[in-house]
């Protein structure tokens, strides 16, 4: 058996896949927040690191949820720009 160093991702693939998440999820949203919505009674499930980058939370809310939060949208969207 020899030993081989794993290869190198210089493309970033995990990257690239979060991103595209994050562009379905803000897709999805686009076209719930357009005006005929979507069909049936669909809602969204978004669960973020209450400590990620870019994140601002309330001190109160931050000490409720130190990890993570969900929230859920229902009944109403609009699009977040």
């Amino acid at each position: 058996m020899t030993d081989q160093t794993p290869p190198v991702d210089e493309m970033h693939y995990e990257q690239l896949a979060q991103d595209a998440l994050r562009g379905v999820i803000r897709l999805a949203l686009e076209r719930a927040a357009e005006p005929e919505g979507i069909p049936g009674a669909h809602h969204f499930y978004i669960t973020f690191k209450t400590r990620g980058a870019g994140v601002s939370v309330p001190p109160d809310v931050l000490a409720k949820y130190p990890d993570e939060m969900t929230v859920v949208l229902q009944h109403q969207y609009w699009i977040w720009r």
